[in-house]
């Protein structure tokens, strides 16, 4: 059997599947979640996380610059320390570079890293340099907090279900650098801002501390995937099912402008999209009120857009037309192109 037969997250669980973690009851969250937590005493819990982007699979060179490549490379990690609750404050840089590239595109790839890196007060101590046929970064993120993480394996029948921001905006910005057809009537100022969201996402730190202190979600998780498959991922960890609403998606302007230039569908980019990193979570109810007033006074849009139920519900969609569909379990997979997917 060959690995592209089986697919992502099917290989992720027949690796690990048997490995165990010591019997040392210093690691709080192992395998299967958006970073690795561990005790390190005094109330102090370290989290762990890292993330790879490799040329011709996740960038092209020829569309990013070379400082935006370094910014979404760190942004991707420091967007799982968010999910979790937790304060990025190390970072680790593994680099494979052809021999061929120019020194100053490795630099500013770094001057990106750093840029985002100081707005957060992440330290970069270290990393590896190899030669490679293509460009490869492999960050790995550490951060901390005091309390225990939120993790994808809390939500409750009976809690919301709430997102951060705006979906489909990276997914659209993608569309854009692919799509053979010309975005006839798309302003410029809209495709900017699409293009944008796909190659400097906002990691929500700020966002998931002030949740921690004010109004706890029951289980968090960031939208790398996209927002359906994250979804299942907290109703399968949680034993729950759900119910989302597409009229409550929180879908901007630009992205329903960017589907009709391009004769898409903006509904799939919000599902299926992926790399928004957004906040997705679910509340206690008698959490909503708060949440919603410190977020909107930090300035972020927060949505209600479903409900968590019991497991034997299902995970559905109430559609636009009043219809209850079932949602399709659909996410970014690294093998799909070559199942021919």
């Amino acid at each position: 059997m060959k690995i592209k037969e089986i697919g992502e997250f099917s290989l992720i669980h027949r690796l690990t599947k048997k490995i165990k973690t010591a019997e040392n009851n210093s690691v709080l969250i192992g395998i299967g979640d958006d970073a690795a937590v561990f005790r390190m005493g005094e109330g102090r819990n370290l989290l762990v996380t890292c993330d790879m982007l490799l040329e011709g699979r996740h960038f092209l060179r020829g569309t990013i610059t070379p400082g935006q490549l370094g910014y979404k490379a760190l942004a991707v990690s420091l967007s799982d320390i968010a999910a979790m609750g937790g304060m990025p404050r190390f970072a680790v840089v593994s680099a494979g570079w052809p021999p061929e590239l120019e020194l100053e595109y490795a630099q500013e790839v770094y001057q990106g890293m750093g840029e985002l890196a100081d707005s957060f007060g992440v330290s970069i101590i270290g990393g590896d340099t190899v030669a490679s046929p293509q460009v490869i970064l492999d960050i790995t993120v550490i951060g901390e907090m005091d309390d225990a993480p939120i993790t994808r394996a809390g939500a409750k029948p009976g809690d919301v279900i709430a997102v951060t921001g705006f979906l489909g905006a990276s997914a659209a910005g993608l569309a854009l650098l692919s799509s053979d057809q010309v975005a006839e009537g798309l302003a410029e100022n809209v495709k900017q801002s699409l293009l944008g969201a796909h190659f400097m996402p906002q990691p929500r730190i700020k966002e998931a501390g002030l949740l921690l202190k004010s109004g706890r979600p029951s289980a968090m998780i960031d939208i790398s995937d996209g927002l359906a498959g994250e979804l299942y991922h907290i109703c399968e960890s949680s034993g729950a099912g759900a119910l989302l609403e597409e009229s409550s998606l929180p879908v901007n302007d630009s992205v329903r402008e960017a589907a009709v230039a391009l004769g898409c569908n903006f509904l799939e980019w919000v599902l299926y999209g992926g790399e928004d990193y957004e906040l997705l979570m679910t509340i206690p109810p008698a959490y909503v009120a708060v949440v919603k007033k410190v977020l909107n006074e930090l300035g972020t849009n927060i949505s209600i857009i479903g409900k968590v139920l019991d497991k034997n519900k299902g995970i559905k969609m109430l559609s636009a037309e009043g219809a209850v569909v079932e949602l399709k379990r659909r996410s970014y997979d690294h093998f799909a192109l070559e199942r021919g997917e």
